[in-house]
C-alpha cells in the first residue's frame, strides 16, 4: 500500500492542482538520469531532473494479482539522450526507473510513487522516443526453483551476476584476463594480443570492452582458435578497432565432462543431472527404466 505525504495530500485536495511526473532514471552502466514533463528543470532530493518537453504516460493500470502493469512513456528528444547508438547497442535495456508524480509549486511537499521497474523496449521514432516501462510484476513471471537439467544451471563463476549466490564455486578473476585488438576483420571477428589458452578455452566466454567505442559493452564468445582470433556471437553496433582493449573470462558449456571436470576440475560443484534418463531412454528401454 502506499503512502502519499500529508501536505501533497492536501495539495490534491484543493481546488488547483500544480502536479508533474517525474522519473528516475539508472542504467546497467551506471548513468543515472532524471527528467520531468514540467516546463521547468527541478531538483528533488538532490537529483536534478530535467524538463522533457512533451513526456507523456501512458494509462497506468494497476491490478490486485500478479498480472504484469506496464506503461508507455513517450518524450520529443533530438537524440543527445537517447541517441541511435546507445539504444542499438542496448545500453538502454533492463534500466531501472522510479515514476513519481510532485507538487512543482511545493517541491517540499514530498512525492507520490507510481511505479517502479525496469525499461522493456526502447523504440526511436523521427523525433520521439518510446520506452516500455515494465513493472516488479515482471519478476514474478521468472521460472522459480531448479528444473531438472543434464547440463549445469549456475552461471560460471558468479558472472556476471556476482550476487553473492556461486554455485559454481570458481573466483571469476582465476578466469579472466585482458586483451587488446591487433587485427579487424570485422565488428564480429578479429584478432587479439596476450590471449593464452587452447583453441576454444574462451568459447561460450563473455567479453566486456574496456577502451574504445564499445567500452562497457559485453557480448558472448562465439569462437576462439589458437592465436587470439576471436568471433563474437553477434556483431558490435560500434567500430571495433586495432588497439581496442577488453576483458575475457572463460567459456563453460556447462558440460559434466569436458567442461566441469577436465577442463576446471571443480566436477563437485556440477549443477545438473548428467545421467538422468530422458524420455527416448524410458521409451526405447522400458522393462530397465523403472
Amino acid at each position: 500500500m502506499k503512502t502519499i505525504p500529508v501536505a501533497l495530500a492536501s495539495h490534491y485536495a484543493s481546488a488547483t492542482h500544480t502536479v508533474a511526473y517525474a522519473i528516475l532514471i539508472e542504467r546497467t552502466d551506471g548513468e543515472v538520469y532524471g527528467f520531468t514533463s514540467h516546463d521547468q528543470s527541478v531538483t528533488i532530493a538532490a537529483q536534478l531532473y530535467d524538463s522533457a518537453p512533451g513526456l507523456d504516460v501512458s494509462q497506468l493500470v494497476c491490478t490486485a494479482g500478479f498480472a504484469v502493469d506496464n506503461l508507455e512513456l513517450t518524450t520529443l528528444d533530438d537524440g543527445t539522450v537517447f541517441t541511435r547508438d546507445d539504444v542499438l547497442s542496448r545500453r538502454w535495456d533492463n534500466a531501472s526507473f522510479y515514476l513519481f508524480k510532485f507538487n512543482w509549486n511545493g517541491l517540499t511537499d514530498g512525492v507520490e510513487p507510481c511505479m517502479k521497474g525496469t525499461f522493456g523496449m526502447v523504440t526511436l521514432r523521427k523525433q520521439s522516443v518510446v520506452v516500455e516501462l515494465r513493472g516488479l510484476q515482471q519478476y514474478f513471471q521468472q521460472p522459480v526453483g531448479n528444473p531438472s537439467t543434464k547440463t549445469c544451471r549456475a552461471h560460471f563463476a558468479d558472472f556476471p551476476t556476482q550476487n553473492g549466490n556461486n554455485r559454481c564455486g570458481l573466483v571469476a578473476a582465476t578466469y579472466t584476463t585482458t586483451g587488446t585488438i591487433t587485427s579487424v576483420v570485422s565488428n564480429q571477428d578479429f584478432t587479439a594480443s596476450a590471449l593464452a589458452g587452447a583453441t576454444d578455452y574462451y568459447t561460450e566466454g563473455v567479453l566486456t570492452w574496456t577502451a574504445g567505442n564499445n567500452i562497457g559493452l559485453r557480448q558472448k564468445i562465439k569462437t576462439h582458435t589458437l592465436g587470439g582470433v576471436l568471433s563474437l556471437s553477434l556483431p558490435m553496433v560500434l567500430t571495433v578497432q586495432v588497439g581496442d582493449t577488453f576483458s575475457i573470462i572463460a567459456g563453460c558449456r556447462k558440460r559434466m565432462n569436458e567442461d566441469c571436470s577436465t577442463k576446471f576440475s571443480n566436477q563437485l560443484n556440477f549443477q545438473g543431472e548428467p545421467h538422468r534418463p530422458t524420455t527416448d531412454d524410458l521409451t526405447k528401454n522400458p522393462e530397465t527404466s523403472v
